[in-house]
């Protein structure tokens, strides 16, 4: 009993800290939009095509495959250029 009640704390305590992390992946979707503006190169799609898909990951709870899909994104963002 008690390691269930140990589980579900460490639990509670976990959820807060994986929200401010939601929050990276949004904005730093919103980021590479503002760095793409304008932007058509084949990286530039390629990289706003993966922070959307980032951000249906995130939307669906699965926080590993958004961080890296945003961490790929922004790869390509660096490769595009200005």
């Amino acid at each position: 009993m008690r390691m269930i009640g140990l589980l579900l704390t460490l639990f509670a305590f976990a959820l807060p800290a994986n929200a401010n992390w939601l929050e990276g992946t949004d904005e730093r979707g919103e980021k590479l939009e503002a760095q793409l503006e304008g932007n058509n190169s084949y990286h530039a799609h390629l990289a706003r095509e993966l922070a959307a898909i980032a951000s249906e990951e995130k939307s669906q709870h699965d926080l590993e495959a958004a961080h890296e899909f945003i961490k790929m994104a922004e790869e390509h963002a660096a490769k595009a250029g200005d």
